[in-house]
């Protein structure tokens, strides 16, 4: 064979064994209420009130700010039916060693709603100076485990849960917060600015969920040019290299209880 031939099947094969470069984009958007949203109920503290009741404690189940800012508003993708999760993207990768702190202080849970990729170990901290339970009551994963001062429990979740589930702590009643368990790191919780952001998600069409404590499912939910359905679900395309930015989405005061 000449060699001009050989060296031309030599790359025609090393290009065809070459993979496809994978590609990937972001996700983004703000969540606002329209309207009067009511205020935070403010909580009664009932025991060990020389550690708890230092601070008036408030319910957390529905928080906006100043502008009609809402918090806690999760966001995660959904394969299709019997379908597993996207792959996840490098950077991930790397932190699948790295613990999530789920904390209480001053007999508040700390962050209120946590995602958790379950690959990541949880460590559930009580930094307070009396003992707390965390007891977390989710379909595929349950446990009740008394922390002592300054202690903490690690758990790592085997399955994913469809949606955020309870924790709180049975000693002080009042503490509650959520934990949204996923196969996949494709989650987020919007922040004190409403905002939320998916980095590096694989470039496709895919299905979100989107869900609040006050209410659930959000449904009929305008995103972009698609409304959710029952489930709280719509598509959305994430474009390679790009941010796909949902901008503002309205949330009616009405909506929310």
């Amino acid at each position: 064979m000449p060699i001009r031939k050989l060296l031309l099947t030599l790359s025609l094969v090393v290009i065809a064994s070459t993979p496809a470069q994978a590609q990937w984009g972001s996700l983004t958007g703000k969540f606002i209420v329209e309207g009067k949203a009511p205020p935070p109920e403010r909580l009664e503290v009932t025991k060990d009130k020389a550690v708890c009741g230092k601070n008036p404690i408030f319910s957390e189940k529905l928080v906006v700010g100043p502008k009609g800012e809402l918090r806690d508003v999760a966001v995660w993708i959904t394969p299709a039916r019997r379908k597993s999760a996207p792959d996840p993207h490098p950077d991930y990768l790397k932190l699948a060693t790295q613990p999530i702190n789920v904390d209480n202080l001053a007999c508040v849970y700390k962050p209120h709603m946590e995602v958790v990729w379950k690959k990541r170990p949880v460590h559930f901290r009580n930094l307070d100076p009396i003992a707390h339970n965390f007891s977390v009551t989710g379909f595929n994963t349950t446990f009740n485990v008394v922390v002592p001062p300054n202690g903490a429990h690690v758990e790592t979740f085997k399955e994913e849960e469809k949606a955020p589930v309870p924790a709180a702590c049975t000693i002080h009643p009042w503490m509650k917060s959520l934990i949204l368990v996923r196969d996949s790191p494709y989650a987020a919780a919007s922040g004190e600015d409403g905002t939320f952001t998916i980095e590096n998600l694989p470039a496709s069409k895919w299905d979100f969920s989107f869900w609040h404590e006050s209410t659930g499912y959000l449904e009929d939910l305008k995103i972009g040019d698609e409304e959710t359905d029952r489930k709280g679900q719509c598509e959305i395309k994430i474009e390679d290299g790009k941010t796909t930015d949902l901008g503002v989405i309205v949330i009616q005061a009405a909506d929310l209880k």
